[in-house]
């Protein structure tokens, strides 16, 4: 199948995705409609009017009590303190570089720090700059980390951030006297005390576009409004009353009016496309540097600790990428990549299903109260069955932008990246995301699609080639773990009121615990549904050492299944070195994108040896040993990048997860290089020591 098959295909699927694949930026259009949760305490929303003009407004809410929030802003020049000499009959002084709104984002996330939702702040001088002149004296107090950018001076509006992480909106004069202020920037002046309007010199009643920080009367709350101006039939301006009128409609009781017109910006973290993106629009189209920027910065989403229960259903850990830089005169020409689809819909909803379960039998009050919970889950998956969700499409983009961002090299305009995936919708999704986002972060490319039956067959062995026999009897081993692990009966006693329970209380919680693993991968969709809470401790570490096991023995290099498991991956690892020996040889291949499934992808690390993922261990000991929340979450994906000097001699780096790896029984050279000729040969032959002589585990924290 073609390039025209393959996507006509996958967009006609994307409907019925929900917006898994994002086209441009579909959270944009229902941000419209209503408020969009961009992540845990971040939202935004777009507010338009006719009467009495035409306006349009972005808001940021911003709830200050998220755990790990935090806050960064502009900070002093290195050159500060010294005049801005291009100014005549001024006495200016040198106190922040101008940057744009999406610049200072960038910078920023550059250098580690996540911040999600950026505004401009302080009005400057001079402006305009004179040519050339990148340096701003700031009109009024700001404080960076505690330290003073620019002291107070004239009386001005400002928005603080104590040191104590609590927010205030009050005068400079005041605020600037406290002495225990981490973060301060100001504005022109306060417009709201108290949900009193205040009226003062610095805010001038005409229309324009403007930028507002808000306080709801909590102090839990930290608004952010920018209004677009100056553009008929789209937005006109916004005058004082009219900007209270949309800061009380947000239920905002203290504001400050920051700097605006041509400055005003409001800017956040496309979540699909893990750019800075700027909401607002400028009559003339252009981003204005200002002197000061503030950001908010929130933990890395990643999962919480109980959702690694969920094994091979946890949502991907975006971890800090770290590269062992190579040996003199080596660089990266071509990567050879096989990647699990993103995060999904449950395949098939559990059976017996534990909704129909809870709806068949008389019920507990706290049976009502988790139907009352659990159905939302399943309503969000009916004819939805095993698709991409919101979050799996997300992954995908990122992935190929980090890919992108961390090779630059190997995506050089025009070279040609050959893609493959299998049948299933949620993969030729994934794999429309992941190239999508490639072609935006690498302009130029030239993309081969293809999938089918065949293909299909090649990219998931394993679940061709087993043995129906020893299939048989490795499902049974697992059935028979779970039975014995997991006592159900006391389980279910708390949800079903009828006197004996209910027949099969195994398969009741093994059903309900997919449903809770399931809701990190449908977080986009449910917004936060959570069913752990219905499982003690104790229940859900038996129910993932169920779980691990059950999933490891299919896939896994486990010492009782292992061969059986990782055998039929041999005819992968031979296409792999094919098609790596083609782009050894032809300069115009770039890559190889294989897009495929757990039980393609686990069973390929057994039979390279790759110590980790690779690793040997009794199923029953896989929660611990070779944990499947580690090294088969949603989304995982295994790389071999190449490198060559002008020698054309050539060397391969092992990735997992993003991460570099070893090969068991390889010397690399240095580590952790290895010479193409001898990753050949294992693709070639696979791992074959005696694992029961040298099963060995990589540490692995524990989950519970």
């Amino acid at each position: 199948m073609g390039l025209n098959g393959v996507f006509g295909r996958v967009a006609c699927g994307a409907a019925a995705f929900g917006l898994a694949f994002r086209a441009d930026c579909g959270w944009i259009e229902e941000m419209q409609e209503h408020p969009v949760e961009l992540r845990r305490g971040l939202s935004v929303r777009r507010v338009s009017s006719r009467e009495p003009r035409e306006m349009t407004a972005y808001i940021a809410r911003i709830d200050l009590a998220t755990p790990g929030i935090g806050f960064v802003q502009t900070g002093r020049s290195e050159r500060w303190g010294e005049p801005i000499e291009e100014v005549k009959g001024r006495s200016l002084k040198i106190e922040t570089e101008c940057e744009t709104t999406v610049g200072f984002m960038e910078r920023l996330r550059g250098e580690g720090r996540n911040v999600e939702v950026a505004v401009n702040t302080s009005p400057w001088a001079a402006y305009p700059p004179p040519k050339g002149c990148p340096y701003a004296d700031v009109n009024g107090w700001c404080v960076t980390d505690g330290e003073e950018v620019s002291p107070s001076g004239v009386r001005r509006g400002v928005f603080a951030v104590r040191k104590d992480g609590t927010a205030e909106i009050g005068s400079s004069d005041v605020l600037s006297r406290s002495g225990d202020i981490l973060f301060a920037t100001c504005g022109f002046g306060l417009i709201m005390t108290n949900g009193v309007a205040v009226g003062d010199y610095y805010n001038p009643s005409n229309r324009h576009p403007r930028t507002a920080f808000g306080l709801t009367p909590d102090r839990k709350t930290l608004v952010l409004a920018v209004v677009d101006g100056r553009q008929p039939g789209y937005s006109m301006g916004a005058d004082m009353d009219d900007f209270r009128a949309i800061l009380r409609g947000e239920g905002v009781s203290d504001a400050v009016n920051m700097d605006g017109g041509g400055s005003s910006a409001l800017v956040v973290r496309d979540p699909l496309s893990d750019r800075p993106l700027m909401l607002n629009r400028h009559a003339r189209g252009r981003r204005r540097a200002v002197a000061v920027n503030f950001g908010v910065t929130f933990p890395e989403e990643g999962v919480r600790e109980i959702e690694r229960t969920g094994s091979v259903y946890q949502s991907y850990e975006f971890k800090k990428i770290e590269d062992t830089p190579p040996p003199e005169g080596f660089k990266p020409f071509y990567i050879s990549h096989y990647g699990r689809h993103g995060s999904r819909m449950l395949t098939r909803m559990p059976y017996p299903d534990a909704i129909k379960t809870l709806e068949s039998n008389p019920l507990t009050a706290e049976g009502e109260r988790l139907l009352a919970a659990v159905r939302p889950v399943g309503e969000a998956q009916k004819r939805m069955t095993g698709e991409l969700s919101l979050r799996g499409a997300e992954e995908h983009r990122r992935l190929a932008r980090r890919m992108a961002a961390r090779f630059r090299g190997v995506f050089a305009e025009g070279r040609r990246v050959r893609c493959t995936s299998s049948v299933k919708s949620r993969v030729l999704a994934s794999m429309q995301n992941f190239t999508a986002s490639l072609s935006e972060s690498a302009p130029g490319l030239a993309f081969d699609f293809t999938t089918g039956e065949r293909f299909h067959r090649r990219l998931v062995p394993g679940a061709w080639e087993k043995e129906e026999s020893e299939f048989r009897r490795q499902r049974s081993a697992a059935a028979r773990f779970w039975k014995k692990s997991f006592d159900a009966a006391p389980f279910a006693k708390r949800f079903f009121a009828a006197e004996g329970g209910i027949d099969d209380p195994v398969s009741f919680a093994r059903s309900l615990f997919q449903y809770a693993s399931v809701c990190q991968c449908l977080q986009r969709e449910l917004g936060g549904a959570d069913i752990y809470g219905f499982f003690s401790p104790e229940e859900t570490g038996a129910l993932y050492r169920c779980l691990a096991a059950e999933h490891y023995s299919g896939m896994g290099r486990s010492v009782e299944f292992g061969e059986k498991a990782t055998e039929p991956s041999a005819t992968l690892a031979r296409e792999i070195a094919a098609r790596a020996d083609e782009a050894v040889a032809d300069d115009r291949i770039a890559a190889d994108l294989r897009f495929g499934h757990d039980s393609g992808l686990w069973p390929l690390a057994g039979f390279l040896g790759i110590e980790g993922p690779g690793d040997t261990a009794p199923f029953a000991e896989a929660a611990e040993k070779c944990p499947p929340w580690k090294w088969m979450s949603m989304g995982s994906n295994f790389q071999m990048v190449f490198y060559r000097d002008r020698n054309r001699e050539t060397l391969v780096k092992i990735l997992w997860n993003e991460r570099e790896m070893r090969l068991k029984g390889l010397e690399p050279c240095p580590p952790p290089y290895y010479r193409w000729r001898d990753v050949r040969e294992r693709l070639s032959s696979g791992w074959r020591r005696d694992e029961r002589q040298t099963a060995t585990s990589a540490p692995a924290r524990k989950v519970l």
